[in-house]
């Protein structure tokens, strides 16, 4: 699974003052990526709208986005419905009575290859663009773990 580090991907994060000074960042850092923002640009967005405190990280996003916003600095976004990211388990787990599951990051990537997608999962955020994961250097690693939640940029 290829991977690129955010840092790599997003304008203006090496030398943004900002977010040399961050941590918890990752919907910052999601947002800048998948909607081609600079970092201090996403960072005031995330700020402003989303009620970010520095240093703090960014809560209920998927709520915040899914609820109340369409669109990102003027950028358009679809929300991926629940049950496109919910994976019906194996034979033997449907027999036996097992409910749907979240799809996997391998998963999705599969099921979409292309586009740019701000993706999270319990407790983290990236970006998947063009089947690449963009985010801290191991996420593309962690093909196993589930999807909550998903936006598409319309393009």
């Amino acid at each position: 699974m290829k991977s690129i580090c955010s840092a790599d991907h997003i304008v203006g994060y090496n030398e943004s003052a900002i977010a040399k000074g961050e941590n918890n960042d990752c919907v910052v850092r999601a947002i800048a990526s998948t909607f081609g923002l600079e970092y201090d640009v996403a960072h005031k967005f995330a700020a402003d709208k989303l009620k970010r405190q520095p240093r703090k990280g960014t809560f209920n996003t998927a709520l915040k986005l899914s609820s109340w916003m369409d669109n990102i600095k003027g950028i358009p976004y679809s929300v991926i419905p629940k049950e496109n990211l919910m994976y019906p388990g194996s034979a033997r787990h449907q027999k036996n009575g097992g409910k749907p599951t979240n799809i996997t990051l391998s998963m999705f990537i599969e099921k979409y290859p292309k586009g740019k997608y701000l993706v999270i999962k319990k407790g983290h955020a990236f970006s998947v663009i063009d089947g690449v994961v963009v985010g801290n250097k191991s996420d593309g690693n962690h093909l196993r773990v589930k999807i909550y939640f998903a936006i598409k940029v319309e393009e």
